[in-house]
C-alpha cells in the first residue's frame, strides 16, 4: 500500500479533506494531510489564493517538505487545485516521490524537467475556468520525455473542486470516477513498485 501525502486546496485544510482521505484509507493506503496554511481556512477560492500569494508559494512548499520529514522513503503526492501545484513541485524535486496525483490543478506553461520514477495523473473538469489550456499537456509531455508514465482525464462540467463532498462544486458521478482512476493509479504502484 502507498503512503499518500494529500495536499489541500486554497480553501485550507477543510473538513472535506477528511472525506477525501477516507476514499484512500478505506482501500488500505496511509494518508497524511499537512496543514500548510497553519490552521487558516477560507470560504472562497479568491480569499484563499490571496492568502497563498501573501505567504508565498516557496514558503508553502517548504512547509509541506517539513511536514513530510520522517514519512518514509516512498511517497505519492496528491493535491487539490493549489495543493496540486505543490504536489507537482514535490514530484518534480523530492527523490522520495513515487507518483503524483493532480486533482483540479497543476500543469506547466512550458516544458520542464521531471523525475523518471515519478508517474503522474491529472484530473480536471473540461470547462473548469481555473484550467489553463495547454499546461497539463505540457506537463504530460515533460513527464513522458523523462520516461515517466503520464495520463490525464477530463470530466464533464465546469465546477472546479468537484471531488470535495462538502462543497457545492461536488459532482458525485465525476468524483467516483476520479477516485476509481486514482486508486487504480495507486494499485499499479503496489503491483509494479511504481504507478
Amino acid at each position: 500500500m502507498s503512503t499518500l501525502v494529500l495536499l489541500h486546496s486554497a480553501l485550507g485544510r477543510t473538513p472535506g479533506m477528511e472525506g477525501i482521505a477516507e476514499r484512500f484509507t478505506a482501500a488500505g493506503h496511509t494518508v497524511h494531510i499537512p496543514d500548510f496554511y497553519e490552521g487558516r481556512t477560507f470560504t472562497t477560492a479568491e480569499a484563499g489564493v490571496g492568502h497563498a500569494q501573501e505567504v508565498g508559494f516557496s514558503t508553502l512548499v517548504d512547509r509541506v517538505s517539513a511536514a513530510c520529514e520522517g514519512l518514509g522513503d516512498e511517497l505519492v503526492f496528491a493535491g487539490l487545485s493549489l495543493g496540486a501545484a505543490i504536489a507537482q513541485q514535490m514530484g518534480k524535486n523530492d527523490t522520495r516521490a513515487r507518483g503524483v496525483l493532480l486533482f483540479h490543478g497543476g500543469g506547466f506553461p512550458k516544458p520542464t524537467r521531471w523525475q523518471e520514477q515519478v508517474p503522474v495523473q491529472a484530473n480536471f473538469a473540461v470547462d473548469d475556468e481555473w484550467r489553463t489550456p495547454g499546461t497539463i499537456e505540457t506537463l504530460m509531455e515533460s513527464a513522458t520525455r523523462a520516461g515517466a508514465q503520464a495520463e490525464h482525464f477530463l470530466y464533464p462540467g465546469s465546477t472546479h473542486l468537484f471531488s470535495d463532498p462538502t462543497l457545492l462544486d461536488y459532482r458525485e458521478e465525476a468524483a467516483d470516477l476520479l477516485y476509481s482512476r486514482a486508486l487504480a493509479f495507486l494499485d499499479r504502484a503496489q503491483d509494479s513498485g511504481r504507478p
